[in-house]
C-alpha cells in the first residue's frame, strides 16, 4: 500500500506535461491555417493568337456627298435674225470646238455681202473719176470746186459702203452657228423653218470631259483638305467602279 501510494505522483506528472503540448499543437495548427489559405481553383485561360508585327500606313479618310458639274456650259444664241435653214446636230451628239451646228439663211447674207461689195466698188470708181478731172484741170474753177465737193462726198460714200461690207461679212459668219468648245449637245431649242430674232436660244452645250465634282465638308475637317489631294469617287449609275480625281480648288 505504501509503495503504491508513492508511485502516484509519478503517474500524474506526464499528464500535466501533455496538456501544454496539445495546446501548443492546436495553436500551431491554427496559425498555419491563417497564413496559408487554400489555393484558388484555376479558371480556363482564353485562347491567344500571335502574329508578327507589320508596319503599315494609316489613311485619314473623309467622306462627303457632292454633285457632278460640267466644267463648261453655254447656251448658244442667234447673232443675226432670220430663218433656220439647216441643223447639223441633234441632242446628245458630241461636237468639237468650231463645228457647225446650225445655219440661219446664209444665202440672204451672201446677197447682202455682194450688194455691199458692189456699193464699195461704185464709190471707189466715182472717186477715181473725180480725181482724174481735177488732175487734168480741164474744167472751170467752179467745176473744180464742185469736183472737190463731190470727191469729199465720194470718200464718205466709200467709207459707208466699206462699213456695210464689214457688217455683211460679219453677218455671213454669224449666220453659221458653231460650237464654242468641245462637248455634248444637251438640248436643242429650235427647228428648221423657224424665224429667229437676235438672242434667240439655239443649243445648250456642255463639256463633260473632264467633269468636276462639288462637295462640302464639315468645318472641323476643312483644314485637312488642300489643293492636290487625291479623291476617290463613287457614282450611283456605276456602284462597283471607283473614279479618281484631284482637288483643284478649296473655297
Amino acid at each position: 500500500m505504501d509503495s503504491q501510494s508513492r508511485t502516484l505522483p509519478i503517474t500524474r506528472k506526464p499528464r500535466r506535461r501533455r496538456a501544454p503540448l496539445v495546446l501548443g499543437l492546436s495553436l500551431a495548427l491554427a496559425g498555419c491555417g491563417a497564413q496559408e489559405p487554400p489555393p484558388p481553383v484555376a479558371s480556363e485561360a482564353p485562347p491567344v493568337m500571335v502574329e508578327p508585327v507589320q508596319v503599315r500606313d494609316v489613311v485619314d479618310r473623309i467622306e462627303a456627298t457632292g454633285q457632278l458639274v460640267a466644267k463648261a456650259e453655254a447656251t448658244v444664241a442667234a447673232q443675226v435674225a432670220g430663218e433656220v435653214t439647216s441643223i447639223a446636230v441633234e441632242e446628245g451628239d458630241a461636237v468639237e470646238a468650231g463645228q457647225v451646228l446650225l445655219e440661219i439663211d446664209p444665202e440672204r447674207r451672201q446677197l447682202e455681202l455682194a450688194e455691199a461689195e458692189a456699193s464699195v466698188a461704185e464709190a471707189r470708181r466715182e472717186m477715181d473719176r473725180i480725181r482724174g478731172l481735177r488732175k487734168r484741170d480741164a474744167a472751170s474753177q467752179a467745176q473744180l470746186d464742185q469736183a472737190g465737193t463731190n470727191l469729199t462726198l465720194a470718200r464718205s460714200r466709200e467709207n459707208s459702203a466699206e462699213a456695210r461690207l464689214g457688217l455683211a461679212r460679219r453677218a455671213l459668219d454669224d449666220a453659221t452657228i458653231r460650237a464654242p468648245f468641245a462637248g455634248l449637245v444637251a438640248r436643242r431649242h429650235t427647228n428648221v423653218g423657224e424665224y429667229l430674232g437676235v438672242g434667240s436660244p439655239l443649243f445648250d452645250v456642255v463639256a463633260l470631259d473632264p467633269i468636276e465634282v462639288e462637295f462640302s465638308v464639315p468645318e472641323v475637317d476643312s483644314a485637312r483638305v488642300a489643293v492636290g489631294n487625291e479623291v476617290e469617287l463613287r457614282v450611283a449609275p456605276y456602284p462597283s467602279e471607283r473614279f479618281t480625281a484631284v482637288v483643284t480648288m478649296v473655297a
